[in-house]
């Protein structure tokens, strides 16, 4: 896992939704929302919210299923960071 993504400034639930997508990578699972929703104990639209979010801030290459995790150094911080 990359620690810098909890100095970037997003939200606790994108936060929380990289996690599941670097526990998912981690097993060698596709970044699919059919893997991610059974996750994800939060409202579907907190979800889409995330997902947006994680887009905007290049940690994920675009909102296509199965996501991709870009590499660290694409993330750009949030303009509060």
């Amino acid at each position: 896992m990359q620690d810098r993504i909890f100095t970037l400034g997003l939200s606790v639930e994108a936060v929380s939704l990289y996690l599941i997508l670097h526990d998912l990578e981690f097993h060698d699972m596709p970044l699919k929302r059919e893997n991610i929703e059974p996750r994800w104990n939060a409202p579907p639209q907190a979800l889409e919210h995330a997902l947006d979010e994680l887009a905007m801030h290049q940690v994920v290459q675009d909102k296509s299923d199965p996501l991709t995790l870009n590499p660290q150094e694409a993330w750009t911080p949030s303009r509060s960071a």
